[in-house]
Protein backbone atom coordinates (compact mmCIF):
# COMPACT_ATOMS: atom_id res chain seq x y z
CA UNK A 1 0.00 0.00 0.00
CA UNK A 2 2.73 2.47 1.62
CA UNK A 3 5.54 1.10 -0.25
CA UNK A 4 9.20 3.33 0.90
CA UNK A 5 6.34 5.50 2.87
CA UNK A 6 6.78 2.14 5.24
CA UNK A 7 9.86 1.45 7.51
CA UNK A 8 10.44 -1.31 9.75
CA UNK A 9 12.54 -2.54 12.63
CA UNK A 10 16.44 -0.55 12.62
CA UNK A 11 15.01 1.82 10.40
CA UNK A 12 12.68 2.94 12.34
CA UNK A 13 13.92 6.63 14.41
CA UNK A 14 14.09 6.29 18.26
CA UNK A 15 11.93 9.54 18.39
CA UNK A 16 8.56 7.71 17.68
CA UNK A 17 9.21 5.62 20.68
CA UNK A 18 8.53 8.86 22.54
CA UNK A 19 6.92 12.39 22.90
CA UNK A 20 8.39 15.23 24.84
CA UNK A 21 7.43 14.05 28.49
CA UNK A 22 10.65 11.72 28.99
CA UNK A 23 8.94 10.52 31.94
CA UNK A 24 6.70 7.97 30.12
CA UNK A 25 10.10 6.06 28.59
CA UNK A 26 10.47 4.59 25.50
CA UNK A 27 8.57 2.02 23.41
CA UNK A 28 9.66 1.11 20.39
CA UNK A 29 7.36 -0.15 17.41
CA UNK A 30 7.47 -2.43 15.08
CA UNK A 31 6.93 -0.59 11.93
CA UNK A 32 6.22 3.25 11.01
CA UNK A 33 4.00 4.42 8.45
CA UNK A 34 3.89 7.87 6.77
CA UNK A 35 0.28 7.69 4.52
CA UNK A 36 -0.26 10.98 2.18
CA UNK A 37 -4.13 10.44 1.86
CA UNK A 38 -7.50 9.45 3.42
CA UNK A 39 -7.67 5.97 1.19
CA UNK A 40 -4.19 5.31 1.96
CA UNK A 41 -5.03 5.54 5.98
CA UNK A 42 -8.29 3.48 5.50
CA UNK A 43 -6.42 0.55 3.81
CA UNK A 44 -3.77 0.54 6.36
CA UNK A 45 -6.16 0.75 9.41
CA UNK A 46 -8.49 -1.87 7.71
CA UNK A 47 -5.35 -4.48 7.08
CA UNK A 48 -4.03 -3.41 10.89
CA UNK A 49 -7.37 -4.41 12.41
CA UNK A 50 -7.88 -7.66 10.54
CA UNK A 51 -4.24 -8.76 11.51
CA UNK A 52 -4.69 -7.63 15.34
CA UNK A 53 -2.03 -4.91 15.02
CA UNK A 54 -1.84 -2.14 17.39
CA UNK A 55 -2.10 1.29 15.94
CA UNK A 56 -1.06 4.51 17.40
CA UNK A 57 -1.43 7.86 15.67
CA UNK A 58 1.49 10.66 15.90
CA UNK A 59 1.61 14.20 14.93
CA UNK A 60 4.59 16.03 15.41
CA UNK A 61 5.30 14.22 18.84
CA UNK A 62 5.11 17.29 20.84
CA UNK A 63 2.48 16.19 22.96
CA UNK A 64 3.19 16.12 26.94
CA UNK A 65 0.94 13.25 27.59
CA UNK A 66 2.43 10.14 25.95
CA UNK A 67 -0.64 9.98 23.89
CA UNK A 68 1.92 8.94 20.59
CA UNK A 69 3.43 6.41 22.53
CA UNK A 70 3.40 3.28 21.02
CA UNK A 71 3.02 1.43 24.62
CA UNK A 72 1.30 -1.77 22.78
CA UNK A 73 4.21 -1.81 20.11
CA UNK A 74 2.81 -2.42 16.56
CA UNK A 75 2.58 -0.05 13.81
CA UNK A 76 3.14 3.97 14.15
CA UNK A 77 0.62 6.40 11.70
CA UNK A 78 2.42 9.36 11.24
CA UNK A 79 0.42 12.15 9.62
CA UNK A 80 3.60 14.21 8.84
CA UNK A 81 3.18 13.83 5.32
CA UNK A 82 -0.05 14.65 5.14
CA UNK A 83 0.66 18.39 5.79
CA UNK A 84 -1.05 19.91 2.80
CA UNK A 85 -3.42 23.80 3.07
CA UNK A 86 -5.78 22.50 0.94
CA UNK A 87 -8.35 25.29 0.32
CA UNK A 88 -9.68 28.58 1.74
CA UNK A 89 -13.30 29.29 1.46
CA UNK A 90 -13.44 33.40 1.26
CA UNK A 91 -17.40 33.16 1.39
CA UNK A 92 -17.84 30.93 4.52
CA UNK A 93 -14.37 31.80 6.12
CA UNK A 94 -12.96 28.23 6.42
CA UNK A 95 -10.14 26.38 5.58
CA UNK A 96 -9.91 23.06 4.86
CA UNK A 97 -6.45 21.30 5.27
CA UNK A 98 -4.65 17.85 6.24
CA UNK A 99 -3.88 16.70 9.90
CA UNK A 100 -0.54 17.43 9.69
CA UNK A 101 -0.02 20.94 8.33
CA UNK A 102 1.57 22.57 12.04
CA UNK A 103 0.19 25.66 13.55
CA UNK A 104 2.68 27.99 13.31
CA UNK A 105 2.22 26.91 9.16
CA UNK A 106 -1.62 27.58 9.16
CA UNK A 107 -1.49 31.30 11.32
CA UNK A 108 1.20 32.25 9.09
CA UNK A 109 -0.57 31.65 5.93
CA UNK A 110 -4.22 32.55 7.44
CA UNK A 111 -2.41 35.77 7.89
CA UNK A 112 -1.51 35.98 4.21
CA UNK A 113 -4.82 35.82 3.19
CA UNK A 114 -6.30 38.52 5.64
CA UNK A 115 -7.39 35.77 8.37
CA UNK A 116 -6.64 34.74 11.58
CA UNK A 117 -6.76 30.95 13.33
CA UNK A 118 -7.83 32.23 16.66
CA UNK A 119 -6.59 28.95 18.50
CA UNK A 120 -2.87 29.36 20.19
CA UNK A 121 -1.71 26.55 21.86
CA UNK A 122 1.86 26.74 23.43
CA UNK A 123 3.41 24.89 21.32
CA UNK A 124 3.58 26.44 17.80
CA UNK A 125 5.13 23.26 16.01
CA UNK A 126 2.35 21.04 16.96
CA UNK A 127 0.06 19.45 13.92
CA UNK A 128 -3.48 20.62 13.85
CA UNK A 129 -4.66 17.73 13.35
CA UNK A 130 -3.13 16.89 16.96
CA UNK A 131 -4.79 20.23 18.22
CA UNK A 132 -7.82 18.78 17.62
CA UNK A 133 -7.17 14.97 18.31
CA UNK A 134 -6.32 16.79 22.22
CA UNK A 135 -9.08 19.61 22.03
CA UNK A 136 -5.91 21.97 22.71
CA UNK A 137 -6.56 25.41 24.21
CA UNK A 138 -3.90 28.05 25.04
CA UNK A 139 -3.57 31.72 26.75
CA UNK A 140 -6.39 32.70 23.58
CA UNK A 141 -9.23 30.50 24.69
CA UNK A 142 -10.12 33.25 27.34
CA UNK A 143 -11.62 35.49 24.64
CA UNK A 144 -11.72 32.92 21.04
CA UNK A 145 -12.21 29.44 23.01
CA UNK A 146 -10.47 26.22 21.87
CA UNK A 147 -10.07 23.93 18.91
CA UNK A 148 -13.44 22.31 19.22
CA UNK A 149 -14.97 25.62 18.55
CA UNK A 150 -13.53 26.46 15.44
CA UNK A 151 -13.70 23.10 13.81
CA UNK A 152 -16.65 22.81 11.28
CA UNK A 153 -16.04 19.42 9.84
CA UNK A 154 -13.83 16.28 10.13
CA UNK A 155 -12.55 13.41 8.02
CA UNK A 156 -12.17 10.59 9.72
CA UNK A 157 -11.17 6.56 9.23
CA UNK A 158 -12.23 4.64 11.77
CA UNK A 159 -10.20 1.09 13.21
CA UNK A 160 -11.57 -0.79 10.19
CA UNK A 161 -10.93 1.46 7.73
CA UNK A 162 -14.50 2.93 7.56
CA UNK A 163 -13.96 6.92 6.05
CA UNK A 164 -16.51 8.80 7.92
CA UNK A 165 -17.60 12.12 7.21
CA UNK A 166 -18.99 14.50 9.88
CA UNK A 167 -19.99 18.18 10.15
CA UNK A 168 -19.34 20.42 7.03
CA UNK A 169 -18.99 24.38 6.24
CA UNK A 170 -22.53 24.93 7.67
CA UNK A 171 -22.97 26.91 11.08
CA UNK A 172 -26.38 25.55 11.62
CA UNK A 173 -25.86 21.49 11.46
CA UNK A 174 -27.85 20.64 14.96
CA UNK A 175 -29.29 17.59 13.20
CA UNK A 176 -28.68 13.94 14.70
CA UNK A 177 -25.96 12.89 17.37
CA UNK A 178 -22.67 15.24 16.82
CA UNK A 179 -20.13 12.89 15.72
CA UNK A 180 -17.65 15.76 14.96
CA UNK A 181 -17.44 16.67 18.84
CA UNK A 182 -17.01 13.11 19.62
CA UNK A 183 -14.53 12.90 17.93
CA UNK A 184 -12.58 16.31 19.02
CA UNK A 185 -10.72 15.16 21.92
CA UNK A 186 -10.84 11.48 21.52
CA UNK A 187 -6.67 11.45 21.37
CA UNK A 188 -6.34 8.97 18.73
CA UNK A 189 -9.03 6.27 20.51
CA UNK A 190 -12.01 7.07 18.02
CA UNK A 191 -10.34 7.71 14.75
CA UNK A 192 -7.84 8.56 12.40
CA UNK A 193 -8.11 12.66 11.81
CA UNK A 194 -7.50 12.89 8.26
CA UNK A 195 -8.89 16.25 6.76
CA UNK A 196 -10.40 19.41 8.98
CA UNK A 197 -12.49 22.30 8.10
CA UNK A 198 -11.58 24.93 10.24
CA UNK A 199 -13.71 28.28 10.96
CA UNK A 200 -11.61 31.46 10.43
CA UNK A 201 -12.09 35.57 11.58
CA UNK A 202 -11.01 38.48 9.53
CA UNK A 203 -7.76 39.30 10.72
CA UNK A 204 -7.94 42.57 13.15
CA UNK A 205 -6.83 45.70 12.14
CA UNK A 206 -4.41 46.19 15.42
CA UNK A 207 -2.69 44.23 18.15
CA UNK A 208 -1.37 46.08 21.17
CA UNK A 209 0.10 43.99 24.32
CA UNK A 210 0.48 46.05 27.19
CA UNK A 211 3.07 44.88 30.46
CA UNK A 212 1.19 46.19 33.90
CA UNK A 213 3.37 46.35 37.29
CA UNK A 214 1.37 45.39 40.34
CA UNK A 215 3.02 45.99 43.96
CA UNK A 216 1.42 42.54 45.50
CA UNK A 217 -0.29 39.19 44.12
CA UNK A 218 -3.47 40.32 45.24
CA UNK A 219 -4.13 43.50 43.35
CA UNK A 220 -2.54 41.81 39.86
CA UNK A 221 -5.12 38.44 40.64
CA UNK A 222 -7.97 41.09 41.32
CA UNK A 223 -7.22 43.35 37.97
CA UNK A 224 -8.44 40.29 35.84
CA UNK A 225 -12.21 40.65 36.55
CA UNK A 226 -11.95 44.44 36.67
CA UNK A 227 -10.86 43.98 32.75
CA UNK A 228 -13.01 41.70 31.75
CA UNK A 229 -16.06 43.19 33.79
CA UNK A 230 -14.92 46.48 31.78
CA UNK A 231 -15.57 45.05 28.76
CA UNK A 232 -12.16 45.60 27.05
CA UNK A 233 -12.34 41.67 26.39
CA UNK A 234 -8.23 41.12 25.83
CA UNK A 235 -6.92 38.28 23.99
CA UNK A 236 -4.65 36.75 26.90
CA UNK A 237 -3.52 37.68 30.06
CA UNK A 238 -0.63 36.15 31.93
CA UNK A 239 0.59 36.47 35.11
CA UNK A 240 4.68 36.65 35.99
CA UNK A 241 5.59 36.92 39.59
CA UNK A 242 8.30 38.87 40.41
CA UNK A 243 11.16 36.47 40.57
CA UNK A 244 10.53 34.88 36.81
CA UNK A 245 10.54 38.56 35.41
CA UNK A 246 14.25 38.88 37.53
CA UNK A 247 15.58 35.85 35.93
CA UNK A 248 14.16 36.39 32.66
CA UNK A 249 16.12 39.90 32.88
CA UNK A 250 19.33 38.31 34.34
CA UNK A 251 19.41 35.09 31.27
CA UNK A 252 18.36 37.53 28.52
CA UNK A 253 20.14 41.26 29.34
CA UNK A 254 17.05 42.62 28.66
CA UNK A 255 15.75 45.46 31.79
CA UNK A 256 11.41 45.53 32.35
CA UNK A 257 11.10 49.28 32.74
CA UNK A 258 8.94 49.54 35.56
CA UNK A 259 9.30 47.47 38.60
CA UNK A 260 5.92 47.92 40.06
Amino acid sequence: VLGEALVFGEAVKEDFSHDEMPIYGKFAPEAVCFPSSTGEVAEVMRICCEECVPVTVRGAGTGLVGGCVPLCGGLVLSTERMNSILAYDMNNLTVTIQPGVLLRDLAADALSHGLMYPPDPGEKTSTVGGNVSTNAGGMRAVKYGVTRDYVRGLTAVQADGTVLTVGGKNVKDASGLSLKNLFIGSEGTLCVITRCILRLFPKPETSLSLLLPYRDLKSGIRSVLTILRAGLNPTALEFMERSVVEWGERYSGVTYPCKG
